[in-house]
């Protein structure tokens, strides 16, 4: 179980997001290399393809996403908005940039394509909005099953300490993408999509990359629970706006 309880939103339609990402900003992770063993050439093999994957999908310039986000707050009187979206860029490149360092002291190559993580682009770009916010979360929120797994993977403090940022990181995206969902009215077939599209994109996900999920104690039937749960609650918000789930589980 993941708590929300400890974070700082109350009432999300008044919650600066904007100083929640600055504050962050200056509490970035340094990560400690000082007792972090050798990886085996088995453990290489283990979390390589998944690390250099997740890599890439993080390093989005989000150049499209900047440009609708400035599209909607002009439309709808937000001037804040946008401003909240570009330092939720910022911080997703943050992951990417602890992934990177990760992945150079342990001479793990840098991806320069990945099939999946093309396919989530495309996604994003087929609609407005909308379109990309939804793509993105539902991204995040397999992101915290993989992240948890990945902790448990390998005898890594350096990961385990990236994992947990990226666990404390993600946590509010998902209520930031579901309460910019809640702005722009969620669609009729919307709440079907969504579904469809989690139930689909995780089934990728661990197909490409179960035995990481299973070194890390997860089973197919554990994934889906936990996605479709994020899901749930995500919906929640959307629906909602204010209200404040006590967990994502």
């Amino acid at each position: 179980m993941i708590s929300l309880s400890t974070l700082p939103i109350g009432d999300l339609s008044q919650f600066d997001w904007i100083a929640h990402f600055e504050a962050n900003h200056n509490h970035r992770l340094q990560i400690d290399f000082s007792a972090e063993p050798e990886l085996t050439p088995e453990e290489k093999s283990l979390i390589s393809p998944s690390i250099q994957s997740f890599q890439k999908g993080e390093a989005s310039g989000g150049h499209f996403l900047l440009r609708c986000a400035k599209r909607y707050a002009d439309r709808n009187h937000d001037p804040k908005y946008p401003g909240a979206m570009e330092w939720f860029v910022r911080e997703e490149n943050w992951h990417s940039a602890y992934l990177r360092k990760y992945m150079d002291y342990h001479r793990i190559p840098v991806s320069r394509h990945s099939l999946l993580d093309d396919i989530f682009r495309l996604l994003r770009k087929t609609g407005g909005l909308r379109s990309e916010v939804i793509v993105l979360i539902t991204a995040e929120m397999i992101a915290l099953s993989y992240y948890r797994a990945l902790a448990e993977c390998v005898d890594s403090p350096a990961l385990k300490s990236i994992c947990r940022q990226m666990l404390k990181d993600e946590l509010p995206h998902i209520v930031f993408q579901s309460h910019t969902l809640y702005k722009l009215k969620p669609h009729p077939i919307e709440k079907l999509l969504r579904i469809l599209l989690m139930e689909a994109a995780m089934t990728v996900v661990w197909f490409c990359y179960k035995n990481v999920f299973q070194a890390g104690g997860y089973s197919y039937r554990r994934l889906a629970a936990e996605c479709l749960g994020y899901l749930r609650q995500s919906i929640q918000i959307e629906e909602k706006g204010n209200l404040m789930p006590r967990c994502l589980q």
